[in-house]
């Protein structure tokens, strides 16, 4: 009888450490703006601002002493994972876009 309750004690015991070992939880963190590759595609130098705006979203980073420059930033940190992060910065010149920075691949634009 000492030995049955002995192995139902150390069973419990086992039962209940083995339900920590995910402790502690961190719970996966998204911020900035979700950049969607299929919408990545269609950004295109000599887009104007609303253009972008309408395509893509308004940017996360508006810089007051740039405003020639927009800034789309995406992370996502998951649980004790390397953060991913996702980049595109725009420069207009008189509304248009002239440059394009991106991390994500460009998708080859169809002929016309």
């Amino acid at each position: 009888m000492k030995n049955t309750f002995k192995m139902l004690a150390l069973g419990s015991t086992a039962l209940i450490l083995s339900a920590c070992v995910n402790f502690p939880y961190q719970a996966p963190t998204q911020q900035g703006n979700l950049i969607e590759q299929e919408r990545v595609d269609l950004i295109r130098e000599g887009m104007s601002r609303a253009d972008i705006e309408n395509t893509v979203g308004s940017p996360l980073l508006k810089d007051v002493f740039h405003q020639d420059r927009w800034d789309y930033i995406y992370t996502l940190q998951k649980h004790f994972q390397t953060a991913e992060q996702r980049r595109i910065t725009i420069w207009f010149v008189n509304d248009k876009a002239v440059k394009i920075e991106r991390d994500l691949p460009v998708a080859p634009q169809a002929a016309k």
